[in-house]
């Protein structure tokens, strides 16, 4: 799908006229009709500027798709959330990334009474090797 394609659809995606969208620019509304027909190539600066009133990605305007599960459709619902919306999903992917983070991780008792303690697992080869945190003494 050729840049002029992607204009068109993500300026209607926007709610923008071909005129709304020449505003935002700073460009003429025949210049954004030559851009969607590819009759002419948008310089540069007029690029950086279609990336905020588009509110796209690179890969997004020129068509290039980096993944096929939804990631750009995440973006762009997540850009669609006011503050509080935004906050919450900031949350939960903080949360989520640091479960994921120390998904390596088991947690075990301790005896005589002392608080748990983290034990991270390392593989090498088929093998899981457990990294045991030093107790200070006494036995495991």
């Amino acid at each position: 799908m050729g840049i002029g394609i992607m204009i068109r659809e993500l300026r209607q995606r926007a709610g923008l006229t071909q005129e709304g969208l020449a505003l935002k620019i700073g460009v003429t509304p025949s210049a954004v009709g030559n851009y969607e027909r590819d009759v002419s190539f948008p310089k540069e600066e007029v690029l950086m500027s279609l990336f905020d009133a588009l509110e796209c990605t690179p890969n997004e305007l020129l068509g290039v798709s980096a993944t096929d599960d939804g990631e750009y459709e995440h973006i762009r619902m997540y850009r669609e959330l006011d503050d509080r919306g935004k906050k919450a999903v900031d949350s939960c992917m903080q949360a989520e990334l640091e479960r994921c983070r120390d998904e390596n991780e088991v947690l075990i008792a301790a005896r005589n009474g002392k608080p748990p303690h983290k034990i991270k697992l390392k593989r090498r080869g088929k093998k899981t090797i457990f990294d045991v945190p030093d107790y200070g003494g006494g036995r495991y």
